[in-house]
């Protein structure tokens, strides 16, 4: 049996990082194949696969004890994924009793990996700790590249064709499209939590689409000085309640408030704004309100009308909406990735970043369901960005 398999070793990571640091002995082969030589007889290749999140070598150590070898190794470090438990992690707090008194109880093995269990001394408790926190049994950049890809364009067939081969990882349309429904409404209330400022126009303006055959109308707001789209509201009908829902919903995720709102000629936006957001000016109450006559007018609301276009380009892929929350769900998706994720061609930066919230700088996606998936109260958000 060959030595450099024979396990355990007293430290795993130095010869799995010696092998990374002579930049020669690991070759890409495919998304989910390498090939790693071996370091103690010149000549012999293994094989290294992942598949589905599983980890194999063709090494004899692996083979025979099903345990993860330094060939495995450093293939995640190179890939910077990073050792498959959690072993130098300090335990966390109970989520149950926040008691720091707890102990490592085992290890778990399913399709993520290997996870580490947990035991609380003062409850009893038992929990796992994920870094990702969405407790998926999925990675959770899985999740963000499926969201990524989705808000991007894609259909949910063509996301799961992608996943499938470029990384191995089989999730059904119908999984992602879970995904979508779960996670893009939670990471919509954590980005309305931050308090983006914004300026004094705002545009407003709706537009129709299909949901299950019938027609809706998509209600947007957006301001003028950093493209932030404020809220997004689906109904049936345009009436006067269905507007001062929209703009409650803006005033929910900016402190600022505008000395001008327009719009077109629909007349329930008049008393919708002048309810919601009229001011007083000296002695005379003031509503903000500004109708545009035309679109080729000096001050038109063709911002509004161009975030239209954008929109429907990820929804034409679609051919209509389906199922009630569906609509919503996708459409606070939208705002998600298009206020956060996607760079504004005349900003330069997301509008995000222009409204004054910090650019996470990596992978986005990854950071903000990372960030949304702790339980924040509303307007006390921690802005932080995990590095990954």
């Amino acid at each position: 049996m060959e030595a450099e398999l024979l396990a355990p070793w007293p430290d795993e990571r130095t010869p799995a990082l010696a092998i990374v640091a002579r930049g020669d002995q690991i070759r890409s082969l495919s998304p989910i194949q390498y090939e790693v030589r071996s370091q103690s007889r010149p000549g012999r290749k293994y094989a290294v696969v992942v598949r589905k999140e599983r980890w194999g070598c063709s090494c004899q150590y692996h083979r025979s004890t099903h345990r993860v070898c330094i060939h495995i190794l450093a293939v995640r470090y190179r890939e910077g994924l990073g050792d498959p438990p959690d072993r130098d992690l300090p335990p966390p707090e109970c989520p149950k009793c926040g008691s720091s008194q707890v102990i490592r109880f085992g290890r778990r093995h399913n399709r993520s990996g290997i996870v580490c269990r947990y035991l609380c001394k003062a409850c009893g408790g038992r929990f796992t700790h994920r870094r990702g926190a969405l407790r998926l049994r999925c990675d959770s950049r899985t999740v963000a590249l499926a969201l990524d890809l989705y808000f991007r364009g894609l259909s949910l067939r063509k996301v799961s064709d992608h996943l499938k081969q470029a990384h191995g990882v089989f999730a059904a349309p119908s999984t992602i499209y879970d995904w979508i429904r779960r996670f893009a409404p939670k990471a919509a209330r954590w980005m309305d939590s931050l308090g983006a400022r914004t300026g004094d126009q705002w545009h407003v303006d709706e537009t129709v689409v299909t949901s299950n055959g019938n027609p809706r109308w998509v209600w947007n707001l957006e301001d003028a000085a950093t493209r932030y789209l404020m809220a997004t509201h689906v109904t049936k009908l345009r009436r006067v309640r269905d507007a001062r829902v929209l703009i409650r919903r803006a005033k929910q995720a900016t402190p600022d408030r505008p000395l001008a709102v327009l719009s077109d000629g629909l007349p329930a936006y008049r008393t919708a704004i002048g309810r919601e957001l009229a001011f007083r000016s000296g002695a005379e109450v003031v509503n903000p309100h500004h109708r545009v006559p035309s679109i080729r007018a000096k001050v038109s609301n063709n911002l509004v009308e161009r975030l239209h276009g954008t929109e429907k380009e990820r929804i034409k892929v679609m051919r209509g909406f389906h199922g009630n929350k569906g609509p919503t769900s996708i459409l606070e998706g939208f705002r998600v990735h298009y206020n956060l994720v996607r760079t504004h061609g005349a900003l330069g930066v997301t509008p995000g970043v222009a409204a004054g919230l910090p650019d996470p700088g990596s992978f986005r996606w990854n950071e903000i369901l990372r960030d949304s998936s702790r339980s924040v109260p509303k307007g006390q958000a921690e802005i932080v960005f995990l590095v990954s």
